[in-house]
């Protein structure tokens, strides 16, 4: 992802903060992501164990999911996860961060 990208990226997640929660900028990200691998929600859900509508209703970002929703989900669009400690720890985390660092942090980079 070049820098134009990433500056594109934030712009788009600063704007869809303003209308959103955090779960529907998630959700929309995750379903973006999806659709670019070229996978349905079917597909999704059969892969992840998940109905349909669990993976629909994850990515609208219209009510909370269990983390074993969440972690269905993963798996069913073949998605990595990592989880790291901040140097700072007086510094509150911060959603813009989590994306920096899945952008920095990309295998296929």
């Amino acid at each position: 992802m070049s820098i134009l990208d990433y500056n594109k990226q934030a712009q788009q997640i600063e704007n869809a903060r303003k209308h959103s929660s955090y779960r529907q900028v998630l959700g929309e990200k995750l379903r973006e992501f999806r659709e670019s691998r070229g996978l349905t929600v079917y597909a999704v859900a059969k892969n992840g164990g998940l109905e349909w509508s669990q993976v629909h209703s994850l990515e609208r970002g219209d009510k909370n999911y269990t983390i074993d929703t969440f972690l269905g989900y993963i798996h069913g669009c073949d998605l990595y996860m990592f989880f790291g400690e901040k140097s700072n720890t007086s510094d509150s985390h911060d959603f813009d961060d989590l994306i920096k660092k899945l952008s920095e942090n990309d295998p296929n980079r």
